[in-house]
Order: structure tokens, then sequence, then C-alpha cells
């Protein structure tokens, strides 16, 4: 679930820690000859004015860097070009836990680069690097308060260790950016995390909240940078294979034989400028989906997975609400679509419009349409408005269909939201949303309000929110336990640096929800303190308890089943020998591990592999005994080559999984992968297996 995105973002401190009197201003050089992006420097970042007096975000916040940083920037007609020299004097220490692109890199050696390209103190694009060379990129809005790793960009980055530094080299293309070619400088944010003293420093800013966009520093000297190339079209290819089985004791018998499904679509993109794009998507790249490996669970909420089709990435940070209101995951089976984005002055805004097959699952033929449109307030202060559109176009629904069937002739959803920004840090978040759907029902409401000051070391936040039963959105990710609740919690954090006695750090949190129903009914009613400490050797250990009842749904079938929580979790920050989780929950002991090995040896050129995976054992209330567990191996070949595999399995459900993916991005902006997954689903003497196999190739042209 995606449940990672916290409604303590939409919280952005106005001021604190100490400012300069001076923006923090450095200036990038035009290359004549380009620096060969390799990770080994050289001298084509001589004699560029570089970025140093990083200062900390932790442990101490906005003291000197315990480490020396500097940042170069050059730029020419094809690229913009970024080179680090991190200097340390414990390279054996270096740690990367990600493997693959767009892993988060919480607990990794890493740069990052967040860019104002648009000079709008609003948005940004973020690029991160760890030691090993994995890339991780993403995209900001509402002054870095919401975004995430949807965005995917097309540029290089290449790493080195030397005597005394790492180093890292990156190569932006501007044909990637939306950008402000006349002002003659950007918006910039140098960032480094160094895990040997779990340190995290910073450029520019007070430290407070490192993605502000409105705090960055300012990169000059930019002249006569290219126009944008304005087209690009994105053609693919895809050739899709399956094969079902049935049997009713031994053996396996086809039904069906192979199917082989071949695909092809576009997606065209034009920008006019750095404040419009508009796009357009026939038969949209749905392999980023169709190879998304199966994921097992016991809960009976639905899990969320991230958006991956370029149609929607793009600008998709405008429409993240705290309410999850826009999941376009909903949307499969789409024919056609079109979309445009851009900002005028304060105001961003978007809208799309995308029209589903006749063989959807859930909407076969329906339009769908989307407008999105907020104003940035100096400060941090936001507020939006976006409206929500879903019209039945296939065969007709009676009138008189209301929530409960999928097919109502429409469903129309209108939302507001924003954010008020005070002084001390605090700020006010609100949201409201009226739903209308035809029939009976489905004419329901929304609303949150929240609270509080929120930062990585320290944050206090309270909140209320309120659904009906009768709420309706066709495309949000809601449970039906969603539904007909309102409820109230409470969270508190503080992280404190010790650094003595062997201890470097301790973070205890504690978190507070009550939830009723409609009839004003204790549905949920849950505390839970939380504990860390992290010795100065990189252990660390975590203490987890949940205390309380959870109503909503009652696991395995028993009515006063706990839901208490016990929960252990230990191993070696870096992960140079793992992590390990201990628990026990709702009636099972489960457990996790992550190990991430090296190999060397010049047969694998990036020497990383991570295996990692879980185990959950139950057996409630005298009932069989059952296992859920999976295990994942991840491997980077190279920058751009990469595999995973996935073995999964549910004893209770008597379900498995396997799962092979090998992708390649062998050009700028072009993937090919191929995945093959078999899966079993059984129940008693009667077994239906699947094997699928999928090949894709896309390709970029900009122009």
């Amino acid at each position: 679930m995606k449940r990672a995105k916290l409604w303590a973002l939409a919280f952005l401190p106005l001021a604190g820690g100490a400012a300069a009197e001076e923006p923090w201003v450095i200036r990038a050089s035009r290359a004549e000859v380009p620096p060969v992006i390799d990770g080994v420097w050289e001298e084509a970042w001589g004699g560029v004015q570089p970025a140093r007096g990083f200062r900390q975000y932790r442990p101490a916040l906005n003291a000197p860097a315990f480490r020396d940083t500097e940042v170069y920037v050059l730029y020419d007609e094809e690229a913009l070009y970024v080179g680090w020299i991190c200097y340390e004097d414990a390279a054996d220490r270096l740690a990367a836990s990600a493997t693959v692109r767009d892993m988060y890199m919480n607990d990794d050696d890493a740069v990052n680069v967040m860019l104002d390209a648009n000079n709008d103190r609003q948005s940004a694009y973020d690029f991160i690097v760890n030691w090993r060379g994995v890339r991780y990129d993403g995209a900001f809005a509402k002054d870095g308060s919401i975004g995430g790793p949807a965005w995917d960009g097309f540029w290089e980055a290449a790493t080195s260790v030397g005597e005394g530094a790492w180093y890292c080299e990156m190569a932006i293309p501007w044909s990637t950016l939306r950008y402000d070619r006349n002002s003659g400088h950007f918006g910039i944010q140098f960032l480094r995390f160094r895990r040997a003293a779990y340190e995290d420093t910073y450029w520019a800013g007070d430290g407070e909240f490192l993605n502000r966009v409105s705090t960055f520093g300012r990169v000059e000297g930019f002249e006569g940078l290219p126009r944008p190339r304005p087209f690009k079209l994105t053609p693919y290819v895809t050739g899709r294979a399956e094969e079902k089985f049935d049997t009713p004791a031994y053996g396996y018998e086809a039904t069906e034989g192979w199917e082989f499904e071949p695909r092809a679509g576009l997606d065209f993109e034009y920008r006019a400028g750095a404040a419009v794009a508009a796009l357009l998507t026939v038969l949209p790249d749905y392999a980023y989906i169709e190879a998304d490996p199966a994921q097992i669970s016991l809960e009976p909420t639905e899990i969320y997975l991230e958006e991956k089709r370029p149609f929607f990435t793009e600008g998709y940070e405008l429409f993240d609400t705290y309410s999850d209101t826009v999941y376009t995951r909903r949307l499969t089976e789409i024919a056609a679509g079109a979309k445009v984005a851009g900002r005028v002055g304060p105001v961003n805004y978007s809208a799309l419009d995308v029209v589903l097959k006749d063989d959807d699952p859930l909407y076969p033929q329906d339009n769908f349409a989307f407008a999105r449109a907020t104003y940035d307030f100096p400060v941090g202060s936001t507020f939006g408005v976006m409206g929500i559109g879903r019209q039945e176009r296939g065969g007709e629904v009676p009138l008189e269909e209301g929530p409960g069937d999928d097919r109502a002739r429409y469903n129309n959803v209108g939302l507001v939201d924003g954010r008020l920004v005070f002084p001390a840090g605090m700020a006010l978040g609100f949201e409201g949303i009226k739903s209308q759907t035809a029939g009976e029902g489905g004419d329901g409401y929304r609303y949150t309000l929240g609270l509080g000051r929120y930062g990585l070391t320290e944050n206090v936040e309270g909140y209320y929110f309120e659904i009906s039963d009768d709420f309706r959105a066709d495309t949000a990710f809601l449970q039906p336990e969603d539904f007909g609740r309102r409820g109230a919690g409470l969270s508190a954090l503080k992280e404190f640096q010790i650094n003595r006695g062997g201890v470097r750090m301790i973070r205890p949190s504690v978190g507070y929800e009550h939830n009723w129903n409609a009839d004003s009914e204790t549905t949920l009613n849950f505390v839970s303190p939380v504990l860390q400490v992290t010795a100065e050797n990189d252990l660390f250990v975590t203490l987890n308890y949940r205390g309380g009842r959870d109503l909503r749904y009652v696991p395995y079938g028993y009515p006063d089943f706990h839901n208490d929580v016990y929960d252990i979790a230990f191993g070696h920050r870096p992960a140079s020998w793992g992590r390990f989780r201990l628990g026990y929950w709702r009636g099972m002991w489960y457990a996790d591990f992550y190990h991430y090995y090296t190999a060397e040896g010049d047969y694998i050129p990036v020497p990383a592999v991570v295996l990692n995976g879980n185990a959950e054992v139950g057996n409630p209330r005298g009932a069989d005994r059952f296992v859920v567990g999976n295990v994942k191996v991840t491997h980077s070949v190279t920058d751009d080559l990469y595999w995973r595999i996935i073995v999964q399995g549910n004893s209770a459900g008597r379900t498995s999984s396997a799962s092979l993916l090998w992708g390649w991005d062998f050009l700028p902006g072009s993937t090919a992968y191929l995945a093959y997954e078999q899966r079993r689903d059984s129940n008693g003497h009667f077994l239906v297996a699947e094997q699928l196999a999928f090949l894709k190739v896309s390709y970029m042209i900009t122009f």
C-alpha cells in the first residue's frame, strides 16, 4: 500500500536555523569539450567555480560538515553536467543498498541535485546517485511538499573511488527537461548523504526542509541555451504469450494452449517552452504494468502500485493529494488520451482526457476527464481545485444503478485543498471532496484537517477526517473499510544525536488514532510507541508496539481476535551485513531480512546483489498452520542493465508465483525488457496454472 506518503508531507516549516545574508550562488561554465561520464575526474572540470561550504542537516543542524564536498557545474548545447568530489577518509565504510534505478537510497552514501529549471521557486527535478552509480529521479511541486519517483528522465551518471574521496559525474540532457532558457540562471540545491557518520549535509537554505524549492540557491552563467526540442515521439511494440492449465489431480493439462498477443502504440509530446507541455497517447505503453510481478498478501486490502506509464507520469505530482483521489492505475485498457500541463505565473494547471477500450474489465468504453489547478502563495502556502468526471459511453446502464455497481452512468468528483503556513513553522492543511453519481447513492463527501510542524528529525501533528458511507470516487485508492467513518489522531517524533558512550542516535516516536463509524461506535483505537537506537558502529535496533483494536474487518473470521503488534528490528544501517526484523501480529509470527552482497571480480562490472524477503507463520485459534513468504534477488550488471527474480508463496491460499525480469535502457528514453512468470492457484485437488512471457521494446525520438 502507499502509506509511505504521509499527511505530514503537507507541513512545511516557515523558518529555522541559520540564514545567510546573501543567497547561495555559483557560476556554471560552458564546456568547450564535454566531460566523459565515466566517474573519473578529468581536466574538463578545471577552472569551474564549485559549490562549497556544506552544512549539516544531521547530526547537528547548521554545523560545518565533517568532510568537505565540492560540486562543479558545466553546460553545452546538449546537456547540463554536474561533477562531485566527496572527500572521504572511510572509503571502506561506503554503503549502497539500492541496486536498481528508483530504489530509495535512505541508507546509501549518495549525492543529490535538485534543479528548479522553470525558475518558479515551486517545482524541481530530483536526481540522486549513490556511490555505486545507481540512479534515482523524480519531481517536486508545491514548494517541494509533494512529489516522488513517478517522473523518469533520461540522463547519465558514473562514479569512482579514489584516495581520500569518491567522485560522481552526471550528464542531464536539455531534451529531458522543461526549462527557462532566457533567464540565464536556475534554482539549485545540493545534498550529500554520508553513512559513515550518519551525516546529511546541504548547500543552500536553512536546513529545516531540504526539498523546499523557495530556499534553493542559484547557478548562474547560462548563455545561448538551445531551444528545447519541442517534439518527442516514443513508439513501442510488445509481444505477450500466455498459457493456462487445468488439472483435477495429477499433471497439467493445457486448457487453451499458448495465446500470443502483439501490441503497438505510441506516446507523443509537444513542449512549448518551459511553461506548457501537451501529450497524446494511442494505445499507451501498458507493458510497464503487465510486467509488474504478482504480489502475495494476507491482508484483505488492495496493494498500492506505482504509476509507470509515461503519459501519466509527466506532471503526475500535481495530482498527488492526501486522499489519493487520482489513482490512474484504475485506468487499464486505454484506447487513446490527451493531456496538457503548464504554469502561468503562480498558477499550475493540468488537464487530461482518456477513452477506454471495450475490453476494459471495469469501465469498458467509458470516458474519464481530469482537471487540476493550484495557486502558489509566498512562503509555501498553496490553494488548489480539481475536478474528475467519468461518463459511460458503452452499453446503456440503468439510471437506478448506484454506487454498488461499477458502471453507474457517470461519477463526478470535486476537490479543494490547500496549506496555510504560519510563523514558528506551523502549517494547517485541509482537503474537502464531494462526489456525485448517477442513480441513488454516491453523493457523499470526505474532508480532512491537519495542523502541525513537520521535519525529519522533529515532528508533531494532529488531524481529523470524516468520510461518508455514500462517498464514491471511481479513480480513488479507497478500501471498503474506509467508508462511513471518522477519526482523529496525534503523532510526535524527536531525533536525539547522542554521539557518546557508543550511542549515535536515539529516535523515539508515538502515534495515536481513534476511529468511529456512522453510529459513533469505535472501529479502531490504537496507540503505537516506537524507539530506535543506532550505535556509533552503525548497528541499530528498533522496538515497536501497536496496541488496541481494529474492528473494520475481522482477521481469519474471529471477532474477538486481538490486533496487537510486537515488532523488533535489528541490523547494520549501511546494510554491509544486512537487516533482520522479527514480530508478532494478528496471531502470526513474521520475519523479514535484507542483505547486500558484493562480488569482487571483472565478470560483474557493478558488484552489487541484493537479497531480501520475508516470511509469515500463523496458526490462529487452532486453524491449519499457514506460511506466507517471498524471496527477491536484484542485481545491476551495469548502470542500465539489470535483472530481478521474485519467488512467492502462500500456503493458506495455496498460491505461488515465480517471476524473472530482465531490463535494459539501451538508449536515452529507450528501453527493452523481457519478463517471465509462472503462477499456481489451487483449491483442494484442483489446480489452475498459468505461465506468461512478455517482451517489450520502445524507442524515443526527439526533434
